[in-house]
């Protein structure tokens, strides 16, 4: 009997150190694949609420939108100073976007001259862009347009919408759609 002990005692002794005494290391798991505009979106929000911008992500689609009044001389095209800091704000969130197209479109309401309106919104657009460049984004990142008149987001005969017309919108997409999803970090 106790040899019959003796060999149970062995063979589960032979059979413990078979096994291996640590768990095979799981690998760690592979970040979700984040979409280009999620990687962008946090701070350019949180620019857009403090500075009464609006902000759109439509897919991969970002859309900045700069209202006229209270950053841009009445007008003229100058920009205020209290409408530099902000930009200033996002240049420095776009530099670092050196995987993104940059356009800069100006808009204006319906009032006035076509040409003068279209002028004004160019010069608004060139503007937001030299901003922009001076916060360090490349200018080969960047396309400068003019809408004019051409494309209101409200009626142009309230104050109101004349108002919401009279805008600079920043649209910011992905250099390379095909690459367009990145690692979380």
């Amino acid at each position: 009997m106790k040899l019959i002990s003796a060999f149970s005692l062995l063979g589960c002794l032979f059979l413990a150190g078979c096994a291996s005494k640590e768990p095979a290391p799981v690998p760690p798991p592979t970040p979700e694949a984040t979409p280009w505009a999620q990687l962008h979106m946090a701070e350019l929000t949180a620019i857009a609420l403090e500075e009464k911008y609006e902000i759109e992500n439509n897919g991969e689609e970002i859309r900045l939108i700069i209202p006229v009044n209270g950053n841009f001389h009445p007008k003229r095209t100058l920009l205020l100073p209290s409408g530099l800091v902000p930009l200033s704000r996002v240049a420095k969130v776009l530099r670092g976007a050196t995987d993104s197209n940059i356009q800069v479109t100006g808009h204006s309401d319906s009032l006035g001259d076509d040409n003068l309106n279209q002028q004004l919104s160019m010069e608004r657009a060139q503007a937001v862009a030299s901003v922009l460049q001076l916060g360090g984004v490349s200018r080969h990142n960047m396309q400068l347009r003019s809408e004019g008149e051409a494309a209101p987001r409200a009626d142009n005969s309230t104050v109101e919408g004349r108002e919401l017309n009279r805008r600079v919108v920043i649209n910011i997409t992905p250099r390379n759609p095909a690459s367009s999803i990145a690692l979380a970090p």
